[in-house]
C-alpha cells in the first residue's frame, strides 16, 4: 500500500511515460525513404508499407503498451502487409497482433470482428486469442463467463485487478470491486491512454458509488491529464457526485449545474442529479428549478434509457409538485416515443387512473367548468389515442348534456367518434359495435336537442345498420321526433316506433290531424290518451274532440266533454263541445228555419276554434 500511495501521488501521464507507454521505435532501424518528385511531370508519391512498429513486450497473452498510440496507422499498414504473406498459424499471429493492436486503440468493435473470423485455432495461441476476446468484452462492458480462469486473472500479472473492476462492474459483484479498486487504478499504468481515458471515468464512478471517497479523489486529480473530460459534462458530474456522497449539497450543485451545459450523457445525468436533489428538498422553488432543467433539456439527448429516465424523472418532479396534467401530459409523451417497452406500459397504467382522477374532479365539481375543459383541450392531443380516453370525453359529453349544454356537447360526442373510428382502424378490438352506434346516437340527441335537426338527421343516417331490435327503436323514436321538429310529416308516419312515448303519439296524431285524416288522429289521440293519462292534456283534448267530431264519434266526444269542462275557466272552449255535441236540426224537411239553424251552429264553431287559438 505504501507503493500505491506514491503512486497515486505522481501525475498520472509522469508515470505513463516512465514505463515506457510512448517509447520510440528502435533508433538503429531505417526509416522508409521517400523519393524526390521529378520537376515535370509531377510522379504521385509510391507509398511504401513498413513492417510493424513494436515496443518491448512486457506482458504475456495480452500487452497493450506495446502498439504506440502514435505508430497506430503505420503499424494496421503493416500488419495488413504481412497477411498478405503469411499462411497457417503465423497468419493466425498476426491477426491476433491485430485484434491487439485496435483493443489498445479502444476500437472495441473491430477487434470483435478480428477475432471473429478466428475461429479455430492451435493449442499454442489458443490462450492468447482467449486473452484477448476477454479483453474485448471487458472493455465493452460485457462480462465473462469463467473469469477466474482467465488468462487476465493470473496472479502474475501487474494488471490483473485493473480487468477484475472491470468483471466487477459487469457483474454487479460489490465484494470483488471493493477488493480490486485500489489496484484496478494502478493497473492503468499498463494501458494504453485511450483505454485509460475510456476506462478512468467508470472506476472513479465505481469508487463514488462505493464511497471510497478519499481514492476517488485522488483519482479524480489523474482525470485532470485529460482535459476533454475533466473540463466536460463527464468531469463536472463525477466532481459534483463525490461532493454530493460528502453531503456537500452546495458544492455538488455547483458541478452538476456545470455539466448541464453539455450534450452528452453525462450532462444528462447531471440533470437527473439535480432533479433527485430537489425531490429530495421537496420545497416549491428546488422543484421549478428542476422542472426548469428537465424541460430545458428534453431535447438534448435522445432515444435510449437516458431520455426515458429523463422524462420519467420529469413525472416525478410534477408528481412532487403536484401539477397533475403536466404530469398525464408527461406520461403520453414516454407512451408515445417508446411504444412496447416497459416503461411505456407503465407509463399507460399510471395514466389510466390518473386520467380518470382528473375528469372525475370535474364531474364531481372540484374544479370550475371553465377549467376542467381547458384541462381536457389541453389533454386532448396527448390521449387521443388511448384505448380508454373516448370513454371519458363521451362522458364529458354527458355531463354537459345535463348541464344544457347542447352545442358544446355535440362537439365532445363528435370528438368521442373521431378517436373511436382511429382507434377501430388500429385495433379492432379495442372499440365494440355497440359503443359506436351508443356514441352516434348521443350525436344525433344533442344536435335534435340544440335545434340542428338536419345534423341529427345525417348522424341517425349513419346507423341504418343497426340490427338491435331496442336499438332501432331508439333509433326510429328520435327519428320521428326530427321529422315532427322539422314539419315532415310523412316522414314521421313512415317511421315505426316499436314502443312509442307520449311524444310520439302526440306527434303523430297530430301530423294526421294536420293531414285531415280524422280517423287516424282520432285512433292516436285515444291511444295517447289510454296509455300516457297524465300526459293528456287540454289541447290534446281539442284535437281529439274535433278528430271525433268530423269522425261522428259522439262516444269520444262525450268523454272528452265530460273529462275536460272541470280543467279549464275557458267559456268559448265549454261552447265549443257544446255545439259540437248539440243535436243538428233535422234535415228531412229542408226549411228556412232547420237551415238557418245549422248555419248558425256552423259559425258558433267556427268562431269558438277561433277563440282557443286552433
Amino acid at each position: 500500500m505504501g507503493k500505491a500511495r506514491l503512486l497515486l501521488t505522481i501525475p498520472f501521464w509522469v508515470l505513463l511515460l516512465a514505463s515506457g507507454v510512448y517509447s520510440a521505435s528502435d533508433p538503429g532501424e531505417e526509416e522508409p525513404k521517400v523519393e524526390e518528385a521529378e520537376p515535370a511531370p509531377k510522379e504521385p508519391k509510391k507509398l511504401e508499407i513498413t513492417a510493424p512498429q513494436t515496443s518491448v513486450q512486457q506482458l504475456f497473452d495480452l500487452d497493450l503498451r506495446r502498439w504506440p498510440e502514435e505508430r497506430f496507422y503505420e503499424n494496421l499498414t503493416g500488419l495488413i502487409n504481412e497477411l498478405s504473406v503469411r499462411y497457417g498459424d503465423e497468419a493466425t499471429a498476426t491477426l491476433l497482433d491485430t485484434a491487439e493492436l485496435f483493443l489498445g486503440q479502444m476500437m472495441v468493435a473491430e477487434a470483435e470482428s478480428v477475432l471473429g473470423e478466428l475461429e479455430e485455432v492451435s493449442p499454442g495461441q489458443l490462450r492468447r486469442k482467449t486473452a484477448l476476446k476477454h479483453a474485448q468484452m471487458l472493455l465493452n462492458g460485457a462480462s465473462v463467463d469463467d473469469f477466474e480462469a482467465s488468462p487476465l486473472n493470473e496472479d502474475s500479472r501487474p494488471d490483473r485487478a485493473f480487468w477484475s473492476v472491470l468483471q466487477a462492474i459487469a457483474t454487479a459483484d460489490g465484494v470483488m470491486l471493493n477488493e480490486n479498486l485500489s489496484g484496478g487504478v494502478l493497473g492503468l499504468i499498463h494501458q494504453t491512454r485511450p483505454v485509460a481515458r475510456s476506462v478512468l471515468p467508470i472506476i472513479i464512478e465505481a469508487m463514488i458509488e462505493t464511497e471510497q471517497l478519499t481514492l476517488a479523489a485522488r483519482s479524480l486529480e489523474l482525470l485532470e491529464d485529460f482535459p476533454d473530460l475533466s473540463d466536460a459534462p463527464m468531469g463536472h458530474y463525477l466532481r459534483g457526485r463525490a461532493a454530493e456522497k460528502q453531503n456537500n449539497q452546495k458544492t455538488a450543485l455547483v458541478h452538476y449545474f456545470e455539466g448541464i451545459k453539455g450534450f452528452d450523457r453525462y450532462a444528462v445525468r447531471s440533470r437527473l442529479a439535480i432533479a433527485d436533489m430537489a425531490i429530495m428538498d421537496g420545497g416549491r422553488g428546488a422543484l421549478m428549478a428542476a422542472e426548469d432543467v428537465l424541460e430545458n433539456g428534453l431535447d438534448s439527448w435522445r432515444g435510449d434509457q437516458f431520455e426515458i429516465a429523463t422524462l420519467q424523472k420529469l413525472h416525478e418532479v410534477y408528481a412532487a409538485a403536484d401539477e397533475r396534467v403536466e404530469g398525464l401530459i408527461l406520461l403520453s409523451k414516454i407512451t408515445m416515443r417508446f411504444p412496447g417497452t416497459e416503461a411505456a406500459e407503465r407509463a399507460e397504467a399510471a395514466s389510466k387512473d390518473a386520467l380518470r382522477a382528473v375528469y372525475q374532479d370535474g364531474f364531481d365539481g372540484k374544479i370550475p367548468l371553465s377549467r376542467w375543459l381547458s384541462v381536457h383541450l389541453r389533454l386532448v392531443p396527448a390521449y387521443r389515442y388511448h384505448p380508454e380516453y373516448a370513454r371519458l370525453v363521451e362522458e364529458l359529453a354527458d355531463h354537459l348534456m345535463t348541464l344544457g349544454g347542447t352545442t358544446m356537447a355535440a362537439k365532445e360526442y363528435q370528438r368521442a367518434l373521431d378517436f373511436r373510428v382511429d382507434l377501430k382502424d388500429l385495433n379492432s378490438d379495442w372499440v365494440s359495435d355497440e359503443e359506436m352506434i351508443q356514441n352516434k346516437l348521443k350525436l344525433a340527441r344533442a344536435y335534435a336537442a340544440g335545434g340542428q335537426y338536419q345534423e341529427a338527421k345525417e348522424a341517425l343516417a349513419t346507423l341504418d345498420g343497426a340490427v338491435d331490435i331496442m336499438v332501432r327503436n331508439d333509433i326510429n323514436t328520435l327519428r320521428a321526433k326530427i321529422a315532427a321538429q322539422m314539419g315532415d310529416a310523412d316522414g314521421l308516419l313512415r317511421t315505426h316506433v316499436m314502443s312509442p312515448s307520449a311524444e310520439n303519439l302526440r306527434n303523430v296524431s297530430h301530423a294526421l290531424w294536420e293531414k285531415q285524416e280524422w280517423d287516424g288522429a282520432n285512433e292516436f289521440y285515444n291511444r295517447l290518451w289510454a296509455e300516457y293519462p297524465g300526459s293528456f292534456s287540454l289541447s290534446d283534448a281539442t284535437y281529439l274532440l274535433i278528430a271525433a267530431h268530423r269522425t261522428g264519434d259522439r262516444n269520444t266526444a262525450t268523454r272528452v266533454v265530460e273529462a275536460f269542462p272541470g280543467m279549464t275557466e275557458s267559456e268559448n272552449w265549454v261552447r265549443l263541445a257544446e255545439s259540437f255535441l248539440s243535436q243538428p236540426p233535422d234535415v228531412s224537411t229542408l226549411t228556412l228555419d232547420a237551415a238557418n239553424g245549422r248555419l248558425d251552429r256552423l259559425n258558433s264553431a267556427l268562431e269558438n276554434i277561433q277563440g282557443n287559438g286552433l
